[in-house]
């Protein structure tokens, strides 16, 4: 099967760190790409140049994820995969106004955003079933189930996103596999001091920083494996381990 004739895959915050480096390598590996993103940036143009089909739509309302849905379907008639990577990470504000919008603002990325996207795009998954798998993966964070409670509410709606990745493993069973990925320390930010990321690398026990290269990997396993629905993969060097 050439490459212009494969379903897309579909990758949700396409537009930076993680997200950008699976759209890169799935482009790389022959994979048509649909790449969402938020912002336009240069990055999404050199995806654009390499062949991906750009969507831009934000998910801090309903109306987003309505809205990407009706783009893919002006784009595609089947997909191969959707990668729900789109998320937001910051502490839980002290001020409980503030933790009050940011409670919607997560829920509405991490846990309506995918809900809705999978809900309305589940026949184009079906449609390409019938001659490849297909798969919905869920991004979420080893956070899910080791919650840091400085990140209370980031944790709680990826711990939501983990089990409704299951309810659509059951769901959306025997056509298409649903399952998690689960990373820990892959890509340190910019805000991160020296200080933090010693102390998080001390609590690995492989030691080190996993590159986004590492939840490619991850992702490829999933993809490639016709006998996994209903999981998680934690791509964290061990650190659940120690949490």
């Amino acid at each position: 099967m050439s490459t212009h004739d494969k379903p897309p895959i579909l990758v949700t915050g396409a537009g930076r760190r993680v997200g950008l480096h699976i759209a890169q390598r799935l482009l790389d590996d022959g994979h048509p790409v649909i790449a969402h993103y938020h912002r336009p940036s240069e990055a999404i143009e050199a995806l654009v140049a390499r062949g991906a089909i750009p969507i831009q739509a934000a998910f801090d309302r309903a109306e987003g994820a309505h809205a990407l849905v009706a783009a893919v379907r002006g784009q595609a008639v089947s997909l191969r995969a959707i990668v729900h990577n789109a998320s937001a990470f910051t502490p839980t504000p002290t001020d409980m106004d503030a933790a009050d919008a940011m409670f919607e603002h997560f829920f509405s990325i991490h846990m309506r955003t995918p809900y809705l996207i999978n809900n309305g795009l589940i026949d184009l998954l079906r449609a390409a079933a019938a001659v490849t798998p297909t798969d919905i993966v869920h991004i979420t964070d080893i956070f899910a189930v080791s919650p840091n409670p400085a990140f209370d509410i980031y944790c709680a709606t990826k711990a939501g996103l983990e089990n409704l990745s299951r309810s659509f493993a059951m769901r959306y069973a025997p056509q298409v596999k649903v399952n998690t990925l689960q990373p820990g320390p892959i890509l340190f930010k910019d805000s991160h001091t020296e200080a933090m990321r010693q102390r998080v690398l001390a609590e690995t026990p492989l030691g080190r920083e996993g590159g986004p290269e590492a939840v490619y990997r991850a992702l490829r396993a999933l993809l490639d494996n016709d006998y996994l629905t209903g999981t998680a993969i934690q791509v964290d060097g061990g650190r659940h381990l120690t949490r």
